[in-house]
């Protein structure tokens, strides 16, 4: 072998050493990148979670605060969602998220939304809706205003800038740690954005509001609909349906069966407040899979 063969050689043997050891510095940064962006992010609002893998939304993943007929207290309100904040998983998930259902007879309701959301709340039930209209502004109410170019732009939103947006915000107790930009990403209702972390559930409980409900559903960022069976009930002149294992109204069952058709064509998720007897709710969480119990009574 002649010096200029070894030569090459050498020069070979240094460029195959150099490309391992570059390779061996680069490739373990490479590979944590990749999988870390292949993670999927855990979800911060367990109910969402519960519907997106196919289950039930009932009571082992949400709390039901109601502030419709009972007084609105936003300092209260702040008070459970650090409470609910204490209690989590061993991987740092809430256990349960709560839901704040608001009253929607008049104007007030709008503030109440953004003052909800301002404390770091994760969802918000509307009752007692009618109209496409109604629904449409309970649904802007809880958006911010999307930046130009979102996959996402309507409805568009009408939520007021926060402390959420300066650089001091460290995120509420609910969501946990993260920085205002992060916050302003994940704020946002699912399903109409696959990562947003608010729920917006509406409740239609007169005749009015069955009788609109196909309209209602056109609206998009509805995370679920209920039936509230026992307003409805009332409403048509039947009384009260909370007594122990009495059957539903006819008018009122219909009622629930046209909302889930609706909601079965439109893959909404639904549910109902109350369902009158065993035998009901075996159908309609069973059969016609209903996977949103108000949760109320």
């Amino acid at each position: 072998m002649n010096v200029a063969m070894c030569g090459r050689i050498v020069r070979s043997a240094r460029l195959v050493l150099f490309v391992v050891l570059v390779g061996w510095t680069v490739w373990p940064q490479a590979a944590q990148q990749g999988s870390g962006s292949a993670q999927k992010r855990q979800r911060i609002n367990t109910i969402i979670q519960r519907l997106e893998e196919g289950g039930i939304a009932d009571e082992s993943v949400k709390t039901f605060i109601d502030r419709e007929h009972q007084p609105f207290d936003i300092f209260e309100l702040k008070k459970i969602f650090e409470e609910a904040a204490t209690h989590r998983k061993p991987n740092g998930q809430l256990e349960k998220t709560p839901m704040v259902r608001l009253p929607t007879r008049g104007e007030q309701t709008t503030w109440m939304v953004e003052q909800v959301l301002d404390a770091g709340g994760l969802g918000i039930t509307f009752p007692l809706m009618e109209t496409k209209e109604q629904v449409l502004k309970a649904i802007s109410t809880m958006r911010i205003t999307q930046r130009r170019g979102s996959k996402y732009p309507n409805p568009p939103g009408v939520r007021g800038a926060g402390m959420w947006t300066v650089e001091s915000f460290t995120g509420f107790p609910l969501w946990g740690k993260m920085g205002p930009d992060e916050y302003m990403e994940r704020a946002d209702l699912w399903p109409l954005n696959p990562n947003g972390e608010l729920l917006a559930v509406i409740m239609v409980e007169t005749a009015e509001g069955i009788k609109n409900i196909n309209d209602i559903l056109t609206v998009p960022g509805i995370g679920a609909i209920v039936v509230g069976t026992n307003d409805l009930n009332i409403a048509m002149g039947f009384g009260r349906a909370t007594r122990p294992n009495t059957p539903l109204a006819p008018e009122t069952t219909e009622g629930v069966l046209s909302v889930a058709r609706a909601c079965i064509a439109k893959g909404v998720a639904w549910g109902v407040s109350v369902t009158g007897t065993e035998e009901f709710k075996q159908q309609i969480y069973g059969k016609l899979g209903a996977r949103y119990p108000l949760s109320a009574y």
